[in-house]
């Protein structure tokens, strides 16, 4: 009976393990996860935040499904090391796991700055179902202004979600842009425009440089010379993979764990997936961390068939996040931001707020930004990954049909 282990209990974790039992029935499987919540949607902390879903909707799965599936799931347990030598891991409990496979599936961290101070009560991150609940007691015990530090993809959601709840709300970003890693000034602007229509104040091109505690409030200055006093400072400025358990074993890692096509770490029958594995991105050229929900299931979902003996190779990772935001939905798809030698074909229909905008090197599509449409992106991202020629005619003709075009390129 081949022993799987498995630390992190989120969506890597659990595909993986869903994918081990399919192709190994008899397998021992153990999922070890420090959270004190069984795996749940940590794509709905945003709506469960708001108010629109329930604590009965947020876990994964029922607590049926892990003995049916004959998965020991051990939660609120700490992995204190990684021993591959002996092929094992030890809990903080003491406790020796053997495994004759092993699935890193750490996560991320929250990024905080310089002046987040854990002790100030109105200093918050949100990374768990744990999290948000306190946000949620925070954010419903007085009616006050709540700052948002952040405008990525978190920073949006939760800024929505507090003010569903009716808070007053303010999002302070450092960048010229809204999502700057992915939106350009055209999309950061028509999703400024809705925010402000929900009643959301954003500033961009503004820090918090200190922050002061006053009781039960945080008083922060800007610079720009402001200063602001909240119950209730959300930071989500980003994460950063989880790689404490890393000293000593020999796994290489960059900004996460470097892993091949089938999920291999470095070190024999050590696997890595989600949120703190760097994967190959074929249009980079470089190896990439890739922070997606959906991403990290179909990752796990490899790793576990590889750790089992089975399974065909990724063809590598495309950077790709999907949302809405205050109801328009948002994807971003490979590499966005124009570079030499680029062209950007766009279309547009602003009477029903559309913008697509493609990006094509050398007659292959890299990039993809689709703002209230985005119809074709899974189509774009096969396109993205196979390599498969795509001239800017070619783009216009079979994904910006009845839009206004626009084409550039970059010198």
């Amino acid at each position: 009976m081949k022993r799987y282990v498995i630390v992190g209990g989120g969506p890597a974790g659990i595909s993986a393990a869903q994918a081990i039992r399919a192709k190994d029935p008899d397998g021992a499987i153990v999922v070890v996860d420090r959270d004190q919540d069984p795996p749940y949607y940590r794509t709905e902390l945003d709506t469960y935040i708001a108010g629109a879903t329930s604590d009965a909707e947020m876990p994964l799965h029922p607590p049926s499904f892990y003995a049916e599936q004959r998965i020991d799931l051990r939660l609120q347990s700490v992995v204190t090391a990684i021993r591959p030598g002996e092929h094992a891991v030890q809990l903080s409990t003491g406790e020796v796991l053997p495994y004759d496979a092993l699935l890193l599936a750490l996560g991320a961290l929250p990024i905080t700055l310089g002046w987040f101070d854990s002790s100030i009560p109105a200093l918050m991150t949100v990374r768990t179902w744990q999290d948000a609940r306190w946000v949620v007691q925070r954010a419903t015990a007085s009616n006050g202004p709540v700052v948002v530090v952040g405008g990525g993809v978190l920073g949006l959601i939760l800024a929505e979600g507090l003010r569903e709840r009716g808070r007053p709300v303010e999002l302070i970003e450092r960048e010229a842009r809204l999502w700057a890693p992915m939106f350009d000034d055209e999309a950061s602007a028509m999703i400024t425009a809705k925010l402000g229509e929900r009643g959301i104040t954003v500033r961009l091109r503004e820090e918090i440089t200190v922050v002061e505690p006053a009781g039960n409030v945080a008083v922060l200055s800007t610079t720009n010379g402001r200063r602001l006093t909240s119950d209730l400072v959300l930071v989500a400025i980003g994460v950063k993979p989880d790689l404490t358990l890393l000293a000593g074993t020999g796994i290489r890692a960059d900004r996460g764990i470097l892993i091949d096509h089938e999920c291999r770490t470095n070190v024999p029958d050590i696997f890595a997936a989600g949120d703190a594995a760097q994967a190959y991105d074929p249009l980079s050229g470089q190896f990439r961390v890739v922070t997606n929900w959906n991403y990290a299931m179909e990752q796990g979902k490899l790793a576990g068939t590889c750790m089992a003996g089975g399974g065909a190779p990724a063809k590598g990772a495309v950077t790709s996040n999907a949302e809405t935001f205050c109801g328009v939905r948002v994807s971003g798809l490979g590499l966005t931001q124009p570079r030499p030698g680029t062209t950007l074909v766009i279309g547009r229909d602003a009477a029903k707020g559309i913008y697509r905008k493609l990006v094509v090197k050398q007659d292959r599509l890299i990039g993809a930004l689709l703002v209230g449409n985005t119809s074709g992106e899974g189509m774009m991202r096969k396109t993205m990954l196979d390599g498969a020629p795509l001239t800017p005619a070619d783009a216009k003709s079979r994904f910006l049909t009845g839009l206004v075009l626009e084409e550039t390129t970059v010198a």
